[in-house]
């Protein structure tokens, strides 16, 4: 089960901090059946948000094994 996770990052001394999401900006998008359909998502995201330089769209797998 693939899922994409998207959130703007604080900025310090002017370059972005990609392990610190701003809390208001978090957003999960899924679940998607493939890796492939949930890459096409976050690219889709990344373009969309493109002018936002500490912006991320990155998919992450929660699939759960027996």
């Amino acid at each position: 089960m693939w899922f994409v996770f998207e959130a703007e990052y604080a900025i310090e001394n002017g370059r972005a901090n990609w392990n610190r999401p701003v809390p208001e900006t978090m957003t999960w998008h899924g679940p998607y059946a493939t890796a492939a359909e949930a890459d096409a998502v976050a690219r889709a995201r990344m373009w969309a948000k493109i002018d936002i330089y500490a912006h991320k769209a990155r998919v992450v797998d929660l699939t759960v094994s027996d």
